[in-house]
């Protein structure tokens, strides 16, 4: 499976919020850093805390690739995310770019970077 592939299937359990098949397409030991200048999330367990908030305050996600550049075990995607805010009914949306290593077709770093 190409890294693209992976990626839009974990994408797509995003978007349907299957957590166990969203992780599994991450390393045991993932380094996610969900925003630039925060402390990223090591291990699965962390994303999947990450994953119950942030499954748990937006809805009406969008979450796209509009563009990918592959090269070995690296993967670059530049895309487009929006979703609302359930408390305020606020819709967040923004461009962002998306660094992906991989290791034995799991993802072991990630690193999103986007303005809010």
């Amino acid at each position: 499976m190409a890294h693209i592939d992976t990626v839009l299937a974990l994408m797509d359990a995003n978007i349907r919020r299957d957590k166990e098949t969203f992780l599994s397409y991450l390393a045991p030991d993932v380094e996610y850093h969900y925003h630039v200048g925060s402390r990223p999330l090591i291990g699965t367990e962390w994303v999947e805390k990450f994953l119950n908030k942030y499954w748990g305050t937006m809805t009406d996600v969008i979450w796209r690739v509009d563009r990918h550049a592959e090269n070995g075990d690296k993967l670059l995607v530049e895309g487009y995310e929006e979703y609302v805010i359930k408390d305020s009914g606020l819709k967040v949306a923004h461009p962002y770019m998306g660094i992906y290593e991989f290791e034995n077709g799991k993802i072991t770093r990630w690193r999103d970077y986007f303005e809010m």
